[in-house]
């Protein structure tokens, strides 16, 4: 059972910097080449939650710009808001939770795993106060209609049927009517495997157990998908590396 409170109001783990004067805050401008700004924290203040999240990628050389594209790319699709609440679910070592700040006034996270005071501190260090919450994906305990954005990145792949449908079911649940869900999904198949084994994850398909056509399936069954963004950029669907969408309630 989720251990998060059925409003996000009162969610737990709350990290804010003393001299933080309250969750407000001027949107990230755009970057270079249009990309909304990623903000990522600095390496001392962040650390992994657990062996396999992929965190050291993220400030490692060459591959690191292919993992910072997936969340510049969720960024780009989110768009600068400000929107009132903003859930990430699956916030993992909350590498994602400092750019999302300046985009709302009341941020909040949920993740299975019990590291919540770990990234609490990153986000202190990083002037970044958001509200995290230790919680299944496939049973959100927030009540109907409660946040204007929902964001998910490399989450829903690791969810077999029917956990995918309640999940996705979920995250609509929780949007009110015209809000927006961002979902970041991995392409599925045999040059996925051999890339995730180029770069050290030799048994990705343990892990990936949804692939990126049942994902998407679900998200058109229950939002109507605005609009989507690939890598490489201008890939057809089936040979992008990751697909974004932009879903709306």
């Amino acid at each position: 059972m989720p251990l998060i409170s059925p409003t996000p109001q009162a969610a737990p783990a709350v990290a804010r910097s003393p001299h933080h004067k309250g969750l407000t805050g001027a949107p990230p401008a755009a970057g270079r080449n249009g990309h909304a700004r990623l903000h990522l924290p600095s390496r001392a203040h962040i650390r992994q939650v657990d062996h396999s999240d992929p965190l050291p990628y993220y400030y490692a050389p060459l591959v690191s710009r292919l993992y910072r594209r997936r969340l510049e790319m969720a960024l780009d699709l989110l768009g600068p808001g400000p929107y009132e609440r903003i859930l990430e679910a699956g916030y993992g070592s909350g590498i994602l939770l400092p750019s999302l700040a300046g985009r709302t006034t009341g941020l909040f996270g949920v993740d299975l795993h019990r590291e919540a005071s770990t990234v609490c501190q990153m986000l202190a260090a990083e002037t970044a106060p958001a509200a995290l919450a230790v919680g299944d994906v496939c049973a959100l305990a927030y009540a109907d209609a409660a946040f204007d954005a929902v964001i998910c990145v490399s989450t829903l792949e690791h969810l077999p049927e029917p956990e995918l449908a309640r999940a996705v079911a979920g995250l609509r649940r929780i949007l009110r009517p015209g809000g927006i869900a961002v979902i970041g999904v991995p392409a599925s198949g045999w040059l996925m495997d051999i890339l995730f084994r180029a770069i050290g994850f030799a048994e990705i398909g343990d892990h990936h157990v949804s692939t990126h056509g049942g994902i998407e399936r679900q998200l058109r069954r229950h939002f109507h998908v605005e609009a989507e963004a690939r890598m490489p950029a201008q890939a057809p669907r089936r040979a992008a590396l990751y697909t974004v969408f932009r879903c709306r309630r």
